[in-house]
């Protein structure tokens, strides 16, 4: 029993890995911005209601994985619910994922670039 669990946990692992790195080879990327040119808060979920897990400095370029709909923000780009899903690496080397604000990320769409997130 202790092998399969083993193997189960490997096979979890595996999965992942390979479920992971094919987001991040689909990514696009888009460039954050803020007309006052302040950092863009990355949030744990969806919303203004969520933790800020770190800041994206405003020029920068982020990948998006997927989108989900939360809270409606008036950003530099207009006024949506839409909030995307993307990664940041911290000065420490640890890679942290979160939500941004459409209405800060130039993506050339009033609408969904990438699919919805499906969990």
């Amino acid at each position: 029993m202790n092998k399969l669990k083993m193997l189960s946990t490997l096979t979890v692992m595996i999965a992942s890995l390979l479920i992971f790195s094919s987001h991040a080879l689909a990514a696009q990327y888009y460039t954050v911005s803020t007309s006052s040119g302040a950092p863009v808060n990355m949030r744990g979920g969806p919303g203004t209601s969520w933790a800020i897990i770190t800041t994206i400095p405003s020029g920068s370029r982020i990948p998006i994985f997927c989108y989900k709909t939360g809270t409606t923000v008036t950003g530099k780009y207009g006024t949506s619910n839409i909030w995307n899903y993307t990664e940041r690496t911290l000065a420490s080397g640890e890679v942290v994922y979160g939500f941004v604000s459409d209405t800060y990320v130039y993506t050339g769409s009033d609408g969904p670039v990438v699919p919805k997130c499906s969990w």
